[in-house]
């Protein structure tokens, strides 16, 4: 991204306010796409239509037109913690701290149900239910998720395996997945490489693979029986898991009420136990 536009400087013959103004996108190039034209003016104590101008001179239409642009590229690849807190620096000094939150999360709830069909929902939950194994794999970010998805599915049926670190137990655990079994992956970015080997192994075996990640761009996106999707942009440093939280609680619903008398039988008994325990 700043190569084509360090490309498109060298072209163009600027003045010494222009020159200012380049100095400066350069330094701050973090930010700028989430700036005012005139906040950089009053940064810099140049007047607003010398920035204009100077995106204009790179072929771009208007100010707007730059940040749109920019801001495109941008998501194209995976922000880090600060530079995520930068993009949403804006939101978080509104003054609408409470709305931006929560108009957040209704936008990824609202995405989850565009992008994901009751047929594909129909489908995961269908291979869930018949198939053998179950391998329930996240990390990082998605570590809590899947803790969450494999303990909860794991009391309606029996072989959940579960794996939130990226280990040798993992590896140990994979060898054992055939045909009939189901890998379930939960990828968000950073997306982990291992991700790609497991999907291999399971592929050669014949095992169903199911994909939850976040975008068609995902490495991973692609590479399931169905693949769900849903958005993880949050409005701080950190990805928002919220939407991820209510697909898995759709699906756990969903297969809640269509176990077999003996998945309602195995929850029974795994309550008992529970309690027992409890009254040690």
């Amino acid at each position: 991204m700043w190569q084509k536009f360090q490309g498109k400087i060298k072209n163009i013959k600027l003045t010494k306010t222009e020159k200012i103004i380049a100095d400066y996108f350069f330094k701050e190039k973090d930010k700028i796409f989430f700036m005012k034209s005139s906040d950089i003016a009053a940064e810099l104590n140049v007047s607003d239509s010398s920035v204009i101008r100077f995106v204009k001179a790179l072929d771009f239409q208007s100010f707007s037109h730059f940040k749109e642009s920019m801001q495109k590229e941008i998501s194209k690849k995976v922000l880090s913690p600060s530079e995520k807190l930068i993009k949403n620096k804006v939101k978080l000094e509104s003054g609408q701290m409470q709305k931006s939150f929560f108009d957040n999360i209704n936008l990824g709830i609202s995405k989850f149900l565009i992008e994901n069909s009751e047929e594909n929902l129909e489908k995961t939950s269908e291979i869930l239910l018949a198939c053998n194994k179950k391998f329930i794999v996240g990390f990082k970010s998605t570590s809590g998720a899947c803790s969450f998805f494999g303990l909860r599915l794991g009391f309606l049926m029996p072989d959940v395996r579960t794996h939130s670190l990226n280990d040798s137990e993992l590896m140990k655990s994979i060898a054992d997945i055939k045909k009939g079994d189901c890998l379930v992956i939960i990828a968000f970015p950073k997306y982990s490489k291992t991700y790609s080997i497991l999907i291999d192994i399971a592929e050669k075996v014949g095992a169903s693979i199911i994909i939850i990640t976040d975008s068609l761009i995902s490495p991973v996106a692609e590479k399931g029986d169905v693949s769900l999707f849903v958005s993880v942009e949050g409005i701080s440093y950190f990805n928002s898991l919220i939407p991820l939280q209510i697909l898995l609680e759709y699906l756990l619903t969903d297969i809640s009420r269509k176990i077999s008398s003996e998945g309602n039988e195995r929850l029974a008994l795994i309550n008992k136990y529970l309690n027992l325990n409890l009254n040690i």
